[in-house]
Parts: C-alpha cells; sequence; structure tokens
C-alpha cells in the first residue's frame, strides 16, 4: 500500500515539476528568440530605408547601402539590381518574393543548407509593374544557437525528470516513514487491544456459563465463579478506559488543564491514599519534598501519572521493601522520583516499558492479581510528555529495585505571576523531547 502511494506521490510531483519546467522553459526560450529575431529584423527594415533613401530616391540604385555588410539587398523596378553575391541565390530569391502579395512581409527562406531572414517592402510606382525592394540577411548562426538552446532545454528537461522521478521517490519514501510507523504500531494496537478485551470477556463468559448451569445452587455457593467474572469486570472497565484515554491524546483531544499546582502537596496526598495499602504489604513508603514546589500542571493528570507509578511500585515491591516518592528542584526543572526495592526488571526490557501493552515475564509477578493491561507506562510518558517533560526508568536488574523519573519544567517568575494574579492559563504543551 506505502509503495503504491510513494509511487503516486512520485509521479504527481513529477508531472508537476514537467508542467512547470515545460511553461519555464516555453517562456524562457520564446523570450529568447523573440528578442533576437526583433533585433534582426530590425537590422533589416533599417537597411531597407536606408536603401530606399539613396538609391530609389536618386534613382540610381547601385549607390544604395545596406549600412551592413553582412545585408544584401534586391531592388526589382524596370529591371533588377541586387548586391547578392551568389547569382544563383538571387534567382531563387526573386522568384519567391515575385509570388509576395502582402505589401511588408518578413520571411525565412532556406537554400544550400543556409537559413535566411528577409524583409520585403513594396514600392510606390506610377506606371505598371509591382516594383519591391528587399534586404537578406544570411541568419544561420542564429538559427543555430537557437536550435541548440532549444536542444539543451529539453535535454535538461529530460535528465531532470529522471533526477526528479528518483529524489521524489526517495524522499517521498522518507515522508512516507513515520506515517508507516504509526499504521504499524495502530495495527499492532488494535491487534493487542483485540487480545486484550478478548481475553476478560472470555473469563466472565466461562464463569457466568458455570453459574448458569449450576441454577440449583445459591447464589453463595456460587459467589466463587461470580467474584471472578466482576474481578474480570472491573479490570475490562479500566482497560476501555485507558484505552480511550490514549485514543484521545493520539488525537490531541485531551486538554492539559494548566494551573499554578504545589507538587508537595500531591505528593503527601498520594502518600494518604497508598499508606494504607503499602501497610497491609509491610512496605514502607516514605515521601520526600522538603519545600513547597510550585509548577503549571494538570492536577488530574499528575496525579494520575504517580498513581501509575506507585502502584506499579506496591504491585512489584515483596513485604519489607521500601518506596520512596521524592520531588527535587533544579534550575529550570523540577525532577519527580518513585524508587523501590522491589523486583526490578531486566535491562533489555527498559526500553520497551512505555510501549503499548508492552509487560515482562510474568514471572516478575508471582501473583495473578499483579497482571496489568501494559498501558500504565504509557498514558504516564503521555502525560510527562504532554508538559513539556520526559520520562525515564532505571534498573540494575532482576531484584535490585527501580527507579522512574519524570523531569518536568519550572519557571518560577511565570509562576509565582500566575498565582499572584490570574489562575487561568491557555495550555501551551512543550515539545517533546527524548528520554
Amino acid at each position: 500500500m506505502f509503495r503504491r502511494l510513494s509511487l503516486r506521490l512520485t509521479m504527481l510531483s513529477v508531472v508537476l515539476l514537467v508542467v512547470l519546467y515545460t511553461i519555464t522553459s516555453v517562456a524562457v526560450y520564446t523570450t529568447i528568440r523573440s528578442f533576437v529575431m526583433r533585433s534582426v529584423d530590425f537590422g533589416l527594415r533599417e537597411a531597407a530605408y536606408r536603401v530606399m533613401n539613396t538609391a530609389v530616391l536618386t534613382g540610381i540604385p547601385s549607390f544604395g547601402s545596406t549600412g551592413s555588410p553582412q545585408i544584401y539587398f534586391l531592388l526589382v523596378e524596370n529591371g533588377s539590381f541586387s548586391t547578392i553575391p551568389d547569382a544563383s541565390l538571387a534567382a531563387h530569391v526573386k522568384a519567391r518574393l515575385d509570388t509576395v502579395k502582402n505589401d511588408q512581409e518578413f520571411l525565412n527562406y532556406t537554400f544550400a543548407g543556409e537559413h535566411y531572414r528577409i524583409f520585403y517592402v513594396q514600392l510606390p510606382t506610377s506606371g505598371g509593374g509591382s516594383p519591391y525592394l528587399a534586404t537578406l540577411l544570411d541568419d544561420s548562426q542564429t538559427v543555430h544557437v537557437l536550435s541548440e538552446l532549444q536542444s539543451v532545454i529539453i535535454l535538461v528537461g529530460a535528465f531532470g525528470m529522471l533526477g526528479a522521478a528518483l529524489v521524489g521517490f526517495i524522499l517521498s519514501d522518507r515522508m512516507l516513514q513515520p506515517i508507516r510507523r504509526a499504521w504499524q504500531r495502530q495495527l499492532e494496537f488494535v491487534a493487542d487491544a483485540s487480545h486484550e478485551l478478548r481475553t476478560p470477556l472470555a473469563v466472565i463468559q466461562s464463569n457466568l456459563g458455570i453459574v448458569m448451569e449450576h441454577t440449583d445452587q445459591s447464589v453463595e455457593e456460587n459467589l466463587e465463579w461470580l467474584n471472578n467474572a466482576h474481578g474480570e469486570a472491573r479490570r475490562l472497565a479500566k482497560l476501555v478506559q485507558d484505552l480511550l484515554t490514549l485514543a484521545r491524546s493520539d488525537s490531541e483531544r485531551m486538554p492539559i488543564d494548566r494551573k499554578p499546582l504545589d507538587l508537595r502537596d500531591l505528593l503527601l496526598h498520594i502518600q494518604d491514599l497508598y499508606e494504607t495499602i503499602a501497610d497491609m504489604k509491610g512496605i514502607h513508603l516514605t515521601v520526600r519534598a522538603n519545600e513547597p514546589l510550585v509548577i503549571l500542571g494538570d492536577r488530574d493528570r499528575l496525579h494520575q501519572l504517580l498513581v501509575i507509578l506507585l502502584d506499579n511500585a506496591v504491585k512489584f515491591t515483596d513485604e519489607g521493601g521500601e518506596i520512596e516518592l521524592a520531588a527535587t528542584r533544579s534550575r529550570n526543572h523540577v525532577t519527580l522520583s518513585v524508587r523501590d526495592t522491589g523486583l526490578g526488571i531486566a535491562k533489555e526490557h527498559l526500553d520497551r516499558v512505555f510501549d503499548r501493552f508492552f509487560t515482562v515475564d510474568p514471572s516478575r509477578s508471582r501473583e495473578q492479581s499483579s497482571k496489568g493491561t501494559g498501558l500504565g507506562l504509557s498514558i504516564a510518558r503521555w502525560v510527562a510528555e504532554a508538559h513539556g517533560g520526559r520520562i525515564g526508568i532505571w534498573s540494575d536488574g532482576l531484584g535490585k529495585g527501580t527507579t522512574v523519573r519524570v523531569e518536568l519544567p519550572f519557571h518560577p517568575k511565570r509562576t509565582t505571576a500566575l498565582s499572584v494574579g490570574d489562575p487561568q492559563e491557555p495550555s501551551n504543551n512543550g515539545r517533546k523531547r527524548p528520554v
């Protein structure tokens, strides 16, 4: 599909180039030829007037002069007089001019492989006959130069068309590469989403099927199957919500509502939400934020980001482990970090953890309930980049814990001004920076 599209784009670009080149070339060639021929015709006309003034008016043809050694004349009046050195050429020219009907006319004439430009003008007469005067110039060199120019234009156009086709194909292929990659990611996304949606639906269907087979049993007796179906339904709802979030982010229809936000308050709020869960697993959860850190950000989205990171940390940290939430400030950015002493991630997986639907080996999680959808870190990356920041993950390997850092822009003066004045600011997503 993309190869055909590339060929079509190439053909379109070549056709446009040929049309533009043809129009330009014709205009240039016509302008040059017109200028040259006007110059030649002007010389012939001036030569004819000169001959008429000196020869015709005096009645002595031999006194006529064209004023140029390259221009000859032929005078026909009560006989003929010619300065053309070649008698055969003069006879042929006279025979041709005797057929002219107009009072004045420029003619092109070829004789013995040479090209001549002729200006013909009828003379006034009081008697019979049709006297006329003609000036003649051998412009073979001029015609040859114009012919060479025409050949060069055609040759350059042909090579240009071939070059344009080659360059156009290469450029169109490069231009389509991001679209091709995006299309491939879309296909993979649809395939993975279909697979992820099919799994919980199958579990729900199978468990409800068992319940329907046990119609003679009470609800309490079928509670295990109902709980399984309910759990998968909740997982399915979360998966659909994550898919919707990513789809909206891809279409840039997910707004970021930037307002002054104190990250330390947000971290303490997250600690309150997860402290009980951490205590139940025997995990020590701490927050390190020594000062208020006010940035411009979307509180709900940053809350979602921290919940994703902290949920992963709790999920993959065993009893007795530690999790630390921290916020530190540098000159122009704030760093949020979530560090745990949990199971860690193999180094070969670090480059792919932010890919959609990517999950590491199930052995990393010893509980089926820990299995995720593989979309959390993708959403976290989108939130960070939508704020003009970046996200990165580090781990020394399995069993050595994991650290996730999020860098967000920090502009103290701008944030202070907005805090004192109008808290509303139009959303202005920064450019994405690579991890």
